[in-house]
Protein backbone atom coordinates (compact mmCIF):
# COMPACT_ATOMS: atom_id res chain seq x y z
CA UNK A 1 0.00 0.00 0.00
CA UNK A 2 2.66 1.95 1.34
CA UNK A 3 4.22 2.35 -2.88
CA UNK A 4 0.89 3.60 -3.93
CA UNK A 5 1.40 7.26 -2.91
CA UNK A 6 5.28 7.03 -1.61
CA UNK A 7 7.73 7.75 -4.66
CA UNK A 8 11.17 7.51 -5.23
CA UNK A 9 13.61 6.98 -2.43
CA UNK A 10 15.38 9.37 0.11
CA UNK A 11 15.99 12.29 -2.91
CA UNK A 12 14.40 15.30 -3.24
CA UNK A 13 11.00 16.26 -2.70
CA UNK A 14 9.70 18.33 -5.04
CA UNK A 15 6.51 20.90 -3.43
CA UNK A 16 3.59 22.56 -5.55
CA UNK A 17 5.38 25.41 -5.49
CA UNK A 18 8.36 23.72 -6.92
CA UNK A 19 5.72 22.22 -9.80
CA UNK A 20 6.55 24.40 -12.38
CA UNK A 21 10.10 23.07 -12.09
CA UNK A 22 9.18 19.19 -13.45
CA UNK A 23 10.90 18.94 -16.55
CA UNK A 24 8.86 17.52 -19.76
CA UNK A 25 10.58 14.28 -20.51
CA UNK A 26 11.48 14.08 -23.95
CA UNK A 27 9.95 10.94 -24.65
CA UNK A 28 6.56 12.55 -23.98
CA UNK A 29 3.66 11.72 -25.85
CA UNK A 30 0.88 14.26 -26.32
CA UNK A 31 -2.86 13.32 -26.31
CA UNK A 32 -5.38 15.90 -27.59
CA UNK A 33 -8.12 15.78 -30.05
CA UNK A 34 -5.88 15.35 -33.59
CA UNK A 35 -3.65 12.66 -32.07
CA UNK A 36 -6.20 10.89 -30.54
CA UNK A 37 -7.94 9.81 -34.06
CA UNK A 38 -4.67 8.19 -34.57
CA UNK A 39 -5.07 5.25 -32.28
CA UNK A 40 -2.38 6.68 -29.82
CA UNK A 41 -3.33 5.31 -26.75
CA UNK A 42 -3.23 1.63 -28.36
CA UNK A 43 0.26 2.38 -30.06
CA UNK A 44 1.14 3.39 -26.37
CA UNK A 45 -0.67 0.93 -24.32
CA UNK A 46 2.69 -0.27 -22.48
CA UNK A 47 3.04 3.34 -21.48
CA UNK A 48 -0.06 3.21 -20.18
CA UNK A 49 0.81 0.39 -17.90
CA UNK A 50 4.09 1.15 -16.80
CA UNK A 51 4.08 2.14 -13.13
CA UNK A 52 7.19 4.12 -13.30
CA UNK A 53 6.03 7.00 -15.54
CA UNK A 54 3.95 10.01 -14.39
CA UNK A 55 1.34 11.69 -16.71
CA UNK A 56 0.24 15.14 -17.36
CA UNK A 57 -3.56 16.02 -17.19
CA UNK A 58 -4.29 19.51 -18.29
CA UNK A 59 -7.52 21.05 -18.35
CA UNK A 60 -7.71 23.64 -20.78
CA UNK A 61 -10.88 25.75 -19.34
CA UNK A 62 -10.67 25.94 -15.91
CA UNK A 63 -10.90 29.52 -15.83
CA UNK A 64 -12.31 30.45 -12.34
CA UNK A 65 -12.87 27.05 -11.22
CA UNK A 66 -11.77 26.13 -8.29
CA UNK A 67 -9.01 23.17 -7.39
CA UNK A 68 -11.80 21.03 -5.08
CA UNK A 69 -13.93 21.42 -7.96
CA UNK A 70 -12.10 20.63 -11.01
CA UNK A 71 -10.63 17.42 -9.47
CA UNK A 72 -14.17 16.31 -7.75
CA UNK A 73 -15.76 16.45 -11.59
CA UNK A 74 -12.68 14.47 -13.12
CA UNK A 75 -13.08 11.84 -10.27
CA UNK A 76 -16.39 11.38 -10.32
CA UNK A 77 -16.43 11.17 -14.02
CA UNK A 78 -13.84 7.95 -13.87
CA UNK A 79 -15.09 6.54 -11.12
CA UNK A 80 -14.53 4.02 -9.83
CA UNK A 81 -10.95 3.45 -11.48
CA UNK A 82 -8.20 5.11 -10.09
CA UNK A 83 -6.77 8.94 -10.51
CA UNK A 84 -4.88 10.06 -7.45
CA UNK A 85 -3.93 13.74 -8.53
CA UNK A 86 -1.21 15.43 -7.04
CA UNK A 87 0.94 18.72 -7.76
CA UNK A 88 -1.89 20.66 -8.36
CA UNK A 89 -1.05 23.93 -10.75
CA UNK A 90 -3.43 26.56 -12.09
CA UNK A 91 -2.24 28.87 -14.39
CA UNK A 92 -4.44 31.41 -16.35
CA UNK A 93 -7.17 29.70 -17.40
CA UNK A 94 -5.97 25.76 -17.75
CA UNK A 95 -5.24 24.00 -14.74
CA UNK A 96 -3.03 20.82 -14.44
CA UNK A 97 -1.46 17.96 -12.27
CA UNK A 98 0.08 14.69 -12.33
CA UNK A 99 -1.03 10.73 -12.25
CA UNK A 100 0.42 7.70 -12.31
CA UNK A 101 -0.83 3.70 -12.55
CA UNK A 102 -3.89 5.28 -13.96
CA UNK A 103 -4.17 3.63 -17.41
CA UNK A 104 -8.16 2.93 -16.96
CA UNK A 105 -8.66 6.13 -16.29
CA UNK A 106 -7.22 7.46 -19.28
CA UNK A 107 -8.81 5.11 -21.31
CA UNK A 108 -12.16 6.48 -20.00
CA UNK A 109 -11.80 10.23 -20.83
CA UNK A 110 -9.98 9.67 -23.81
CA UNK A 111 -13.31 7.45 -25.11
CA UNK A 112 -15.33 10.52 -24.09
CA UNK A 113 -13.13 12.15 -26.16
CA UNK A 114 -11.19 13.88 -23.61
CA UNK A 115 -14.79 16.05 -22.66
CA UNK A 116 -15.91 15.71 -18.90
CA UNK A 117 -19.34 17.52 -18.47
CA UNK A 118 -19.04 20.14 -16.16
CA UNK A 119 -22.01 19.72 -13.34
CA UNK A 120 -22.05 23.61 -11.98
CA UNK A 121 -21.92 25.10 -15.60
CA UNK A 122 -24.45 23.59 -18.56
CA UNK A 123 -22.77 23.77 -21.98
CA UNK A 124 -19.40 24.02 -21.01
CA UNK A 125 -17.91 21.13 -20.47
CA UNK A 126 -14.30 20.96 -19.19
CA UNK A 127 -11.62 20.07 -22.28
CA UNK A 128 -8.40 17.95 -21.63
CA UNK A 129 -5.58 17.31 -23.43
CA UNK A 130 -3.06 14.58 -21.56
CA UNK A 131 0.62 14.34 -21.65
CA UNK A 132 1.94 10.74 -21.59
CA UNK A 133 5.59 9.37 -19.77
CA UNK A 134 5.17 13.50 -18.79
CA UNK A 135 8.45 12.57 -16.32
CA UNK A 136 9.30 9.65 -14.00
CA UNK A 137 9.05 8.36 -10.43
CA UNK A 138 13.53 8.88 -11.16
CA UNK A 139 12.91 12.70 -11.43
CA UNK A 140 10.03 13.63 -9.37
CA UNK A 141 9.55 12.04 -5.73
CA UNK A 142 6.79 12.71 -3.00
CA UNK A 143 6.12 11.70 -0.11
CA UNK A 144 2.27 12.37 1.25
CA UNK A 145 2.60 9.98 3.85
CA UNK A 146 4.23 12.50 6.44
CA UNK A 147 1.84 15.11 5.27
CA UNK A 148 -1.46 13.06 5.80
CA UNK A 149 0.06 11.46 8.74
CA UNK A 150 0.38 14.93 10.73
CA UNK A 151 -3.07 15.61 9.65
CA UNK A 152 -4.37 12.56 11.31
CA UNK A 153 -2.93 13.53 14.84
CA UNK A 154 -4.45 16.39 14.58
CA UNK A 155 -7.78 14.50 13.94
CA UNK A 156 -7.29 12.34 16.73
CA UNK A 157 -8.96 12.15 20.22
CA UNK A 158 -7.19 9.59 22.31
CA UNK A 159 -8.86 10.46 25.09
CA UNK A 160 -11.38 8.15 23.30
CA UNK A 161 -9.64 6.73 20.59
CA UNK A 162 -11.20 8.26 18.09
CA UNK A 163 -10.63 9.17 14.39
CA UNK A 164 -12.67 12.20 12.77
CA UNK A 165 -11.78 11.88 9.37
CA UNK A 166 -14.98 14.18 8.24
CA UNK A 167 -15.19 16.19 5.15
CA UNK A 168 -11.31 15.07 5.08
CA UNK A 169 -10.28 16.34 2.13
CA UNK A 170 -11.35 19.88 2.92
CA UNK A 171 -8.44 19.91 5.29
CA UNK A 172 -6.66 22.82 5.64
CA UNK A 173 -3.41 21.53 6.36
CA UNK A 174 -3.64 18.84 3.33
CA UNK A 175 -0.92 19.70 0.94
CA UNK A 176 -2.48 16.94 -1.51
CA UNK A 177 -5.72 16.70 -2.89
CA UNK A 178 -6.91 13.21 -0.95
CA UNK A 179 -10.57 12.83 -1.06
CA UNK A 180 -11.78 9.46 0.13
CA UNK A 181 -13.86 8.89 -2.28
CA UNK A 182 -11.02 7.64 -4.34
CA UNK A 183 -11.17 3.71 -2.90
CA UNK A 184 -7.09 3.40 -3.13
CA UNK A 185 -6.42 7.00 -1.14
CA UNK A 186 -9.10 5.73 1.45
CA UNK A 187 -7.51 2.77 1.70
CA UNK A 188 -3.88 4.36 2.30
CA UNK A 189 -5.63 7.10 4.62
CA UNK A 190 -7.33 4.04 6.58
CA UNK A 191 -3.73 2.47 6.15
CA UNK A 192 -2.01 5.12 7.77
CA UNK A 193 -4.74 5.47 10.53
CA UNK A 194 -3.84 2.10 12.05
CA UNK A 195 -0.91 3.47 13.77
CA UNK A 196 -3.45 4.90 16.75
CA UNK A 197 -5.14 1.68 17.29
CA UNK A 198 -8.72 3.82 16.85
CA UNK A 199 -11.73 2.45 18.02
CA UNK A 200 -13.91 4.75 16.67
CA UNK A 201 -13.81 6.20 13.33
CA UNK A 202 -15.76 8.85 11.53
CA UNK A 203 -16.00 9.36 7.92
CA UNK A 204 -19.27 11.16 7.37
CA UNK A 205 -19.39 13.53 4.50
CA UNK A 206 -17.03 12.43 2.30
CA UNK A 207 -18.98 10.94 -0.67
CA UNK A 208 -17.89 7.18 0.31
CA UNK A 209 -19.37 5.06 -2.24
CA UNK A 210 -17.26 1.55 -1.83
CA UNK A 211 -16.31 0.61 1.86
CA UNK A 212 -13.87 -1.67 0.24
CA UNK A 213 -11.17 0.19 1.67
CA UNK A 214 -12.48 -0.57 4.87
CA UNK A 215 -10.54 -4.03 4.78
CA UNK A 216 -7.18 -1.97 5.75
CA UNK A 217 -9.05 -1.79 9.67
CA UNK A 218 -9.02 -5.36 9.21
CA UNK A 219 -7.02 -7.12 12.96
CA UNK A 220 -7.69 -3.69 14.80
CA UNK A 221 -9.86 -3.40 17.33
CA UNK A 222 -12.81 -0.94 15.71
CA UNK A 223 -15.85 -1.32 17.07
CA UNK A 224 -17.76 1.95 16.39
CA UNK A 225 -18.38 3.58 12.44
CA UNK A 226 -19.42 6.42 11.46
CA UNK A 227 -20.55 6.60 7.62
CA UNK A 228 -23.25 9.07 7.57
CA UNK A 229 -24.00 11.40 4.78
CA UNK A 230 -22.42 9.40 1.91
CA UNK A 231 -23.01 7.89 -1.24
CA UNK A 232 -23.52 4.13 -0.26
CA UNK A 233 -26.24 2.75 -2.49
CA UNK A 234 -26.74 -0.45 -0.72
CA UNK A 235 -26.26 -2.39 2.39
CA UNK A 236 -24.66 -5.23 -0.17
CA UNK A 237 -21.20 -2.33 0.81
CA UNK A 238 -21.26 -3.36 4.31
CA UNK A 239 -19.54 -6.90 3.37
CA UNK A 240 -16.16 -5.09 4.30
CA UNK A 241 -17.22 -4.96 8.51
CA UNK A 242 -18.31 -8.76 8.48
CA UNK A 243 -14.46 -9.06 9.68
CA UNK A 244 -14.85 -6.02 12.12
CA UNK A 245 -16.59 -6.46 15.57
CA UNK A 246 -18.95 -3.10 15.11
CA UNK A 247 -21.45 -2.36 17.88
CA UNK A 248 -22.05 1.11 16.96
CA UNK A 249 -23.22 2.21 13.52
CA UNK A 250 -24.42 5.05 11.62
CA UNK A 251 -25.75 5.08 8.05
CA UNK A 252 -28.28 7.95 7.67
CA UNK A 253 -28.04 10.16 4.53
CA UNK A 254 -26.92 7.28 2.21
CA UNK A 255 -29.11 6.47 -0.76
CA UNK A 256 -29.81 3.25 0.89
CA UNK A 257 -31.93 4.46 3.49
CA UNK A 258 -34.01 4.76 1.22
CA UNK A 259 -34.36 1.25 -0.27
CA UNK A 260 -35.11 -0.15 2.83
CA UNK A 261 -38.23 -0.50 5.21
CA UNK A 262 -37.10 -0.07 8.94
CA UNK A 263 -37.56 -3.93 9.91
CA UNK A 264 -35.73 -5.22 6.83
CA UNK A 265 -32.88 -2.71 7.25
CA UNK A 266 -32.58 -3.90 10.59
CA UNK A 267 -32.51 -7.12 10.09
CA UNK A 268 -29.91 -7.09 6.98
CA UNK A 269 -27.44 -4.65 8.50
CA UNK A 270 -27.42 -7.37 11.13
CA UNK A 271 -26.38 -10.00 8.90
CA UNK A 272 -23.31 -7.67 8.21
CA UNK A 273 -22.68 -6.91 11.80
CA UNK A 274 -23.71 -9.53 13.88
CA UNK A 275 -22.91 -7.61 17.22
CA UNK A 276 -23.78 -4.34 16.58
CA UNK A 277 -25.76 -2.87 19.49
CA UNK A 278 -26.63 0.86 18.04
CA UNK A 279 -28.04 1.54 14.41
CA UNK A 280 -28.49 5.44 13.80
CA UNK A 281 -28.24 6.25 17.44
CA UNK A 282 -30.65 3.89 18.08
CA UNK A 283 -30.24 1.14 20.92
CA UNK A 284 -31.01 -2.42 19.09
CA UNK A 285 -29.90 -4.19 21.90
CA UNK A 286 -28.01 -4.57 25.75
CA UNK A 287 -25.83 -6.80 27.42
CA UNK A 288 -27.24 -9.24 24.57
CA UNK A 289 -30.51 -8.49 24.66
CA UNK A 290 -32.10 -6.35 22.33
CA UNK A 291 -33.74 -3.51 23.18
CA UNK A 292 -36.92 -2.09 22.95
CA UNK A 293 -37.34 -0.26 19.48
CA UNK A 294 -38.70 3.42 19.82
CA UNK A 295 -39.70 6.23 17.56
CA UNK A 296 -40.05 9.54 19.95
CA UNK A 297 -38.30 9.80 23.27
CA UNK A 298 -39.56 13.17 24.51
CA UNK A 299 -36.34 13.95 26.29
CA UNK A 300 -32.98 11.34 26.02
CA UNK A 301 -32.88 11.46 30.07
CA UNK A 302 -36.19 8.93 29.91
CA UNK A 303 -34.07 6.30 27.66
CA UNK A 304 -32.88 4.11 30.59
CA UNK A 305 -36.13 4.27 32.53
CA UNK A 306 -37.98 3.14 29.11
CA UNK A 307 -35.46 0.31 28.51
CA UNK A 308 -35.63 -0.77 32.72
CA UNK A 309 -39.41 -0.41 32.33
CA UNK A 310 -40.56 -2.37 29.53
CA UNK A 311 -38.16 -5.00 29.50
CA UNK A 312 -39.36 -5.76 32.83
CA UNK A 313 -42.68 -5.25 32.19
CA UNK A 314 -42.86 -7.71 28.97
CA UNK A 315 -40.83 -10.05 30.62
CA UNK A 316 -42.54 -10.57 33.80
CA UNK A 317 -46.37 -10.30 32.07
CA UNK A 318 -45.31 -13.12 29.59
CA UNK A 319 -44.10 -15.36 32.43
CA UNK A 320 -46.52 -17.66 34.28
CA UNK A 321 -46.36 -15.33 37.14
CA UNK A 322 -47.74 -11.86 36.50
CA UNK A 323 -48.24 -11.26 39.91
CA UNK A 324 -44.58 -10.69 39.80
CA UNK A 325 -46.46 -6.57 38.23
CA UNK A 326 -47.96 -6.11 41.36
CA UNK A 327 -45.61 -4.38 43.06
CA UNK A 328 -45.29 -2.34 39.72
CA UNK A 329 -48.53 -0.84 40.51
CA UNK A 330 -49.56 2.03 42.74
CA UNK A 331 -52.33 0.90 45.64
CA UNK A 332 -54.59 3.20 44.14
CA UNK A 333 -53.92 2.84 40.11
CA UNK A 334 -56.53 2.72 37.34
CA UNK A 335 -56.53 0.16 34.50
CA UNK A 336 -59.15 0.07 31.42
CA UNK A 337 -59.13 -2.65 28.38
CA UNK A 338 -60.31 -2.07 25.37
CA UNK A 339 -60.79 -4.72 22.72
CA UNK A 340 -61.38 -4.34 18.75
CA UNK A 341 -61.99 -6.84 15.57
CA UNK A 342 -60.46 -6.39 12.25
CA UNK A 343 -61.85 -8.29 9.37
CA UNK A 344 -59.63 -9.34 6.13
CA UNK A 345 -56.65 -9.94 7.85
CA UNK A 346 -54.51 -12.96 8.20
CA UNK A 347 -55.43 -13.04 12.02
CA UNK A 348 -59.46 -12.88 11.32
CA UNK A 349 -60.33 -16.36 10.62
CA UNK A 350 -58.85 -17.55 14.33
CA UNK A 351 -59.09 -14.63 16.12
CA UNK A 352 -61.09 -14.86 19.45
CA UNK A 353 -61.44 -11.48 21.48
CA UNK A 354 -64.30 -12.43 24.17
CA UNK A 355 -62.10 -13.35 26.88
CA UNK A 356 -60.62 -9.31 26.40
CA UNK A 357 -64.14 -7.60 25.24
CA UNK A 358 -65.65 -9.49 28.72
CA UNK A 359 -63.69 -6.80 30.48
CA UNK A 360 -63.58 -4.15 27.46
CA UNK A 361 -64.63 -0.11 28.91
CA UNK A 362 -65.49 0.65 25.16
CA UNK A 363 -68.92 2.72 25.71
CA UNK A 364 -69.08 2.60 21.91
CA UNK A 365 -69.61 -1.19 21.98
CA UNK A 366 -71.25 -1.67 25.79
CA UNK A 367 -74.94 -2.93 26.16
CA UNK A 368 -75.27 -1.79 29.35
CA UNK A 369 -72.98 1.71 29.91
CA UNK A 370 -73.42 0.52 33.76
CA UNK A 371 -70.56 -1.55 32.98
CA UNK A 372 -68.26 0.90 31.79
CA UNK A 373 -67.73 1.69 35.66
CA UNK A 374 -67.77 -1.88 36.74
CA UNK A 375 -64.68 -2.59 33.89
CA UNK A 376 -62.72 0.01 35.16
CA UNK A 377 -60.20 -1.97 37.52
CA UNK A 378 -58.56 0.11 40.80
CA UNK A 379 -56.39 -1.02 42.90
CA UNK A 380 -53.09 -3.48 42.21
CA UNK A 381 -54.64 -6.74 43.34
CA UNK A 382 -57.83 -5.72 41.01
CA UNK A 383 -55.58 -5.14 37.92
CA UNK A 384 -53.51 -8.38 38.73
CA UNK A 385 -56.56 -10.42 39.08
CA UNK A 386 -57.68 -9.49 36.10
CA UNK A 387 -54.12 -9.65 34.00
CA UNK A 388 -54.34 -13.07 35.54
CA UNK A 389 -57.33 -13.85 33.77
CA UNK A 390 -55.87 -12.99 30.44
CA UNK A 391 -54.60 -15.82 27.90
CA UNK A 392 -50.81 -16.37 28.22
CA UNK A 393 -48.89 -14.78 25.60
CA UNK A 394 -45.46 -14.14 24.25
CA UNK A 395 -44.55 -10.69 23.08
CA UNK A 396 -42.30 -9.77 20.05
CA UNK A 397 -39.70 -6.43 21.45
CA UNK A 398 -39.01 -6.29 17.60
CA UNK A 399 -42.14 -5.21 16.67
CA UNK A 400 -42.45 -2.47 19.27
CA UNK A 401 -42.74 1.20 18.60
CA UNK A 402 -42.38 3.17 21.80
CA UNK A 403 -43.15 7.09 22.48
CA UNK A 404 -42.15 8.30 25.53
CA UNK A 405 -44.44 11.46 25.52
CA UNK A 406 -43.95 13.10 28.76
CA UNK A 407 -40.98 12.65 30.86
CA UNK A 408 -39.72 14.48 34.29
CA UNK A 409 -38.35 13.71 37.43
CA UNK A 410 -42.11 13.70 38.76
CA UNK A 411 -43.85 11.79 35.87
CA UNK A 412 -43.60 9.96 32.45
CA UNK A 413 -46.00 8.58 30.03
CA UNK A 414 -44.93 5.72 27.82
CA UNK A 415 -46.95 4.56 24.79
CA UNK A 416 -45.87 1.03 23.69
CA UNK A 417 -47.51 -0.48 20.06
CA UNK A 418 -46.27 -3.93 18.68
CA UNK A 419 -47.15 -7.62 18.86
CA UNK A 420 -47.84 -10.60 21.01
CA UNK A 421 -49.42 -14.07 20.31
CA UNK A 422 -51.82 -15.96 22.17
CA UNK A 423 -50.06 -18.87 23.58
CA UNK A 424 -52.02 -22.37 23.07
CA UNK A 425 -53.69 -23.44 26.64
CA UNK A 426 -54.76 -27.10 25.59
CA UNK A 427 -54.14 -29.54 22.36
CA UNK A 428 -57.14 -28.16 20.31
CA UNK A 429 -55.91 -24.16 20.84
CA UNK A 430 -54.16 -22.59 18.07
CA UNK A 431 -51.68 -19.93 18.13
CA UNK A 432 -53.28 -16.40 17.92
CA UNK A 433 -51.51 -13.12 16.15
CA UNK A 434 -52.80 -10.20 18.10
CA UNK A 435 -52.19 -6.75 18.27
CA UNK A 436 -51.78 -4.31 21.26
CA UNK A 437 -51.60 -0.26 22.09
CA UNK A 438 -50.71 0.68 26.28
CA UNK A 439 -50.34 3.46 27.23
CA UNK A 440 -48.48 3.80 31.11
CA UNK A 441 -48.85 6.94 33.24
CA UNK A 442 -45.78 6.73 35.42
CA UNK A 443 -45.46 8.00 39.21
CA UNK A 444 -42.19 8.83 40.36
CA UNK A 445 -42.33 7.85 44.49
CA UNK A 446 -39.30 8.14 46.45
CA UNK A 447 -37.49 7.99 43.38
CA UNK A 448 -38.88 4.45 41.87
CA UNK A 449 -41.86 4.95 39.24
CA UNK A 450 -44.72 3.17 39.43
CA UNK A 451 -47.88 2.74 37.13
CA UNK A 452 -50.68 5.31 38.11
CA UNK A 453 -52.77 4.42 34.96
CA UNK A 454 -52.70 2.00 32.11
CA UNK A 455 -55.04 1.76 28.76
CA UNK A 456 -54.96 -1.23 26.92
CA UNK A 457 -56.42 -1.87 23.90
CA UNK A 458 -56.27 -5.66 22.19
CA UNK A 459 -57.11 -6.42 18.37
CA UNK A 460 -56.50 -9.33 16.08
CA UNK A 461 -53.18 -8.24 14.49
CA UNK A 462 -52.87 -6.63 11.07
CA UNK A 463 -51.45 -8.76 8.22
CA UNK A 464 -48.82 -5.82 7.67
CA UNK A 465 -47.95 -6.66 11.88
CA UNK A 466 -48.53 -10.36 11.07
CA UNK A 467 -45.93 -11.15 8.21
CA UNK A 468 -43.26 -9.38 9.94
CA UNK A 469 -43.42 -10.76 13.87
CA UNK A 470 -41.41 -12.98 15.42
CA UNK A 471 -38.77 -13.57 12.67
CA UNK A 472 -35.82 -12.72 14.86
CA UNK A 473 -35.15 -15.44 17.27
CA UNK A 474 -35.18 -13.84 21.14
CA UNK A 475 -32.36 -14.45 23.48
CA UNK A 476 -32.56 -16.86 26.34
CA UNK A 477 -33.37 -14.69 29.21
CA UNK A 478 -32.20 -15.15 32.66
CA UNK A 479 -35.35 -15.78 35.16
CA UNK A 480 -36.42 -12.28 36.60
CA UNK A 481 -36.99 -12.82 40.32
CA UNK A 482 -38.15 -9.83 41.97
CA UNK A 483 -36.69 -9.36 45.83
CA UNK A 484 -38.46 -11.86 48.36
CA UNK A 485 -40.80 -10.07 50.90
CA UNK A 486 -42.47 -13.11 52.54
CA UNK A 487 -41.04 -15.65 54.72
CA UNK A 488 -42.27 -18.27 52.19
CA UNK A 489 -40.69 -16.66 49.54
CA UNK A 490 -37.18 -16.28 51.25
CA UNK A 491 -37.42 -19.88 51.89
CA UNK A 492 -38.24 -20.26 48.21
CA UNK A 493 -34.87 -18.30 47.57
CA UNK A 494 -32.79 -19.56 49.79
CA UNK A 495 -33.64 -23.40 48.12
CA UNK A 496 -33.21 -22.09 44.86
CA UNK A 497 -29.68 -20.50 46.38
CA UNK A 498 -28.66 -23.76 47.32
CA UNK A 499 -29.45 -25.62 44.20
CA UNK A 500 -27.37 -23.33 42.23
CA UNK A 501 -24.37 -22.98 44.28
CA UNK A 502 -23.85 -26.11 46.37
CA UNK A 503 -23.37 -24.11 49.42
CA UNK A 504 -25.37 -24.97 52.80
CA UNK A 505 -28.71 -22.60 54.27
CA UNK A 506 -26.33 -20.93 56.35
CA UNK A 507 -24.23 -19.36 53.73
CA UNK A 508 -27.26 -19.24 50.84
CA UNK A 509 -29.00 -17.17 53.93
CA UNK A 510 -26.00 -15.05 54.46
CA UNK A 511 -25.50 -13.97 50.73
CA UNK A 512 -28.82 -13.37 50.18
CA UNK A 513 -29.47 -11.38 53.59
CA UNK A 514 -26.07 -9.28 52.27
CA UNK A 515 -28.22 -8.28 48.92
CA UNK A 516 -32.01 -8.42 50.53
CA UNK A 517 -32.97 -11.29 48.99
CA UNK A 518 -32.23 -10.35 45.32
CA UNK A 519 -31.23 -13.66 43.89
CA UNK A 520 -29.41 -11.80 40.66
CA UNK A 521 -27.03 -10.08 43.15
CA UNK A 522 -26.67 -12.63 45.35
CA UNK A 523 -25.08 -14.89 42.86
CA UNK A 524 -23.38 -12.46 41.92
CA UNK A 525 -21.59 -12.10 45.45
CA UNK A 526 -21.15 -15.88 45.61
CA UNK A 527 -19.39 -15.38 42.52
CA UNK A 528 -17.00 -12.85 44.40
CA UNK A 529 -16.51 -14.19 47.64
CA UNK A 530 -15.68 -17.72 45.66
CA UNK A 531 -12.98 -16.22 43.40
CA UNK A 532 -10.74 -14.52 46.30
CA UNK A 533 -11.49 -18.01 48.32
CA UNK A 534 -14.11 -16.53 51.31
CA UNK A 535 -16.29 -19.46 51.22
CA UNK A 536 -14.74 -21.91 53.91
CA UNK A 537 -15.19 -25.66 52.91
CA UNK A 538 -17.55 -26.45 55.63
CA UNK A 539 -19.87 -23.59 54.06
CA UNK A 540 -20.78 -25.87 50.71
CA UNK A 541 -23.06 -28.91 51.02
CA UNK A 542 -21.33 -32.48 51.08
Amino acid sequence: MASTLFFGGESQSITNLDAKKIRQNVQAIIVNDFSLQTGILYKNKEVLENPIYWHKFIVNNAEDFSRDLILKTILDHVQPLDLIPVFFLKEGSSASFLARNCGAAIEKICKDNLIIDNPYVKNQPFKLSIILRYSTTNDVKIDVSKNISKVLRKRTNTATSTINLENFYQDSDLSEFCILSQPKLMSYVLHLSRLSKPKSIILSNNEIRSLVPIEALWGINVTSLDLRNNLIMSLTELEPLTQLKITELWLEGNPLCDNYDEHTYIQRVKEYCPKIERLDGVLLKHNGFPSFRRNFLCNSSGHDLVDQFLEYYFTSYDSSNRAMLKNLYHKGALFSLTADYHPMQLSSPSAQLKRYKTYSRNVLSLADLSRSDLNLQQGSKAIIDLLNLLPPSEHDPYSFTVDLIHYSDVCAIVVVTGVFKELPESILDAERFMGFNRCFALESINGEYCIINEQMHVFNALTSQQVKAFKHERPIRPQMLPPAQTPKQKSQIITAMKLITNLTTEWAKKCLEECHYDLKNALALFVDLYKVDKIPADGFQN
